[in-house]
This record gives structure tokens, sequence and C-alpha cells, in this order.
């Protein structure tokens, strides 16, 4: 039986029934998904718990596939406008990168059950039939930083022999990392991230940016 919410009624995700039909399948889908992976996500569950009937789901999406890479592309869509607003060549190259890193955290901690999706599509470990197409999804936002720092890098505001996609990675791939790894790390003294993220892709900033610059301290080192 479907579960029935009065109008503007918060249902155990935090959805309301004033949330358009969409919006409230992608927020359970992803719901769905993340706990028990695409094959054990049901199409009934999460109907179920959106608050609809099957049939809507199919009025939305044609597929199964269609509705999990919808989910992804949601979340993958939402950091593209990001981007957007913080990778600025006109702006300094500490404060555009500072933007992004924390942008980035908070986008994975805001989305945490989609991410978890995106990460282990990474890994190798979603569905074959969507791989490819997440895969692709993800790249996309990946390539935009890249060409945020190969064209830094053009104008002389990183160093010449820096390579933009090892330096993209690094910064991807360090959040990334504390995201997955939150509940371990906030074991370690000073690595609580969940606590504050912003603080934790501040300091991945100054790291990766003093590591890009040469400052006129370390070229008199080399002479």
């Amino acid at each position: 039986m479907d579960q029935v919410v009065s109008a503007g009624a918060a249902t155990e995700d935090g959805m309301t029934a004033s949330a358009s039909g969409r919006e409230r399948l992608l927020t359970a889908a992803a719901e769905e998904f993340s706990r028990h992976g695409y094959a054990g996500a049901s199409i009934a569950a999460i109907a179920g718990r959106a608050g609809v009937g099957k049939s809507t789901i199919f009025h939305h999406f044609e597929s199964k596939d269609a509705l999990y890479l919808a989910v992804i592309e949601g979340a993958a869509g939402e950091f593209a406008r990001t981007l957007d607003q913080v990778l600025d060549l006109d702006r300094d190259v500490h404060d555009s990168l500072e933007q992004f890193q924390v942008a980035h955290l908070r986008h994975l901690f805001r989305n945490a059950k989609v991410a978890s999706l995106v990460l282990r599509e990474l890994r190798g470990e979603g569905p074959g039939e969507t791989a490819g197409k997440v895969r692709d999804v993800v790249a996309g936002n990946f390539q935009r930083l890249v060409e945020y720092l190969a064209a830094i890098r053009g104008r002389g505001g990183i160093r010449e022999d820096v390579d933009p996609q090892v330096a993209a990675l690094t910064m991807l791939s360090v959040n990334a990392f504390a995201f997955q790894c939150r509940d371990v790390l906030r074991e370690f003294p000073g690595l609580d991230i969940s606590g504050d993220p912003d603080q934790f892709a501040t300091a991945i900033t100054d790291l990766v940016v003093r590591g890009l610059n040469v400052g006129p301290e370390a070229e008199g080192d080399k002479a």
C-alpha cells in the first residue's frame, strides 16, 4: 500500500507532500540506493518511501537505470553550477581554489547519500549498465577543474611544470577520502572533518597552493 502523507507533512526522510513528485522520488531513490545498492533497491520501496505509487516512478523515469542516473546527475549538476561561481579566472588563484575546495567538501556532506553512490561507481562497485554514464557525469566536473588549472597555468598563476590533471585529482581525492573516512578520522586528534569541514578544506588549499607556487625565497634557495 502506498504511503499517504498530508499536505505539508514531513516524511521520515524530511520530504514534504508539497515537494514535487519527481523531487520526492529522487530523494527517496538516493536513500534506497545508498542503503541497499543498485541491485538491492526496489522500485516498490522507493515508491513507498516517496509516498507515491509505482506508476508515478515510471511517469517520471522510463526505468530503474534512468532513475539511478537522474539521482547522480542531479547532484553533479548542482555542483557544476557551484563551479561556475567559484572558478573565476579573474580572481586570486588561492581564493578561487579555496572556495572550490570548501564548496566541494560541503557538497559531499550535503549530498552524502548520492556522494556515496558516486564513489561506489568510481570503485567499480555499481551496476554495469550505468557505470559508463555515471563516470561521464563525474568526469565533466573533474574536467572543468582541470581546464581552470590549465588556464591559470597559462597565465603564469601556477608553476609551468604543474600537471593540471594531477593537481585536480589531488584536491578532489583528499576531500573524497576525508568524506569516506570521516568516522574513523574523528578519532584522530584535530581531524574531526564533520565538525569543521571548512577548516579542513581551507588547510588543504593552502597546502596545495603553496606547493603549486614558487616564491622568491624558494627560487633563491635553488640558486
